[in-house]
């Protein structure tokens, strides 16, 4: 099982503290902390954060990103949110839309991390198998999927989760949740798997080093 840094999730940051554990867990020797990683996002507590900014700043310190996802981000980049609205299913949209501080600003971020040579886009909705094939190469994976059905609450969150280990019988994760119960969490494997392909649109990452 890999030994992961847990930072919990102090207001709508779990992208961010995913963000944290994953550059802690692969760059030990540089230290970075949540509060260094938030300075550069620029964000703003309660608001949840996009990984453009902050990508490419992990990407110039030698980390490779590849992002499963089914966003038009050239489409973002040329019509700012319209852009974005075309290929998000609309429960996420609204989502989005209501917990970005600015989203019309984030299209003007994305641009430089799409050029970046350290990312790799791959343009459709992630599998399940290719959760299991990135996790066992090199680095570390997170996931989105909806959060109200991770923690057994009705409703709609886009939740971000860092992968730990997949067995035959389960997914163990770090949950950024609010009361920072979340590390090692271990969720039995049909559940986990249940409720990410649930979403209509998720989205899978990993990142490493060459």
């Amino acid at each position: 099982m890999k030994q992961v840094p847990y930072h919990g999730n102090p207001g709508n940051a779990c992208a961010l503290a995913c963000y944290t554990m994953a550059a802690q867990y692969l760059l030990p020797e540089k230290h970075f902390t949540f509060e260094q990683l938030a300075k550069i996002t620029d964000w703003k507590k309660g608001y949840v954060v996009w990984g453009f900014k902050l990508w490419k700043y992990l990407m110039d310190q030698g980390i490779h990103v590849t992002d499963y996802d089914t966003f038009d981000y050239d489409g973002w980049v040329k019509e700012g949110v319209k852009g974005l609205k075309r290929t998000t299913p609309p429960k996420e949209f609204k989502f989005y839309l209501e917990n970005t501080y600015d989203l019309e600003a984030e299209s003007k971020l994305a641009k430089p991390m799409l050029e970046h040579p350290n990312f790799t886009y791959i343009r459709r909705k992630p599998t399940w198998d290719d959760v299991v094939s990135e996790f066992k190469k090199s680095g570390i994976c997170d996931v989105t999927l909806n959060g109200r059905l991770l923690h057994d609450r009705r409703g709609f969150t886009v939740h971000r989760v860092i992968v730990i280990d997949i067995s035959d019988k389960e997914v163990v994760i770090h949950d950024p949740n609010s009361d920072w119960s979340g590390k090692y969490r271990h969720v039995p494997l049909p559940r986990f798997r249940d409720i990410f392909e649930a979403m209509e649109e998720p989205e899978l990452c990993r990142y490493f080093l060459s």
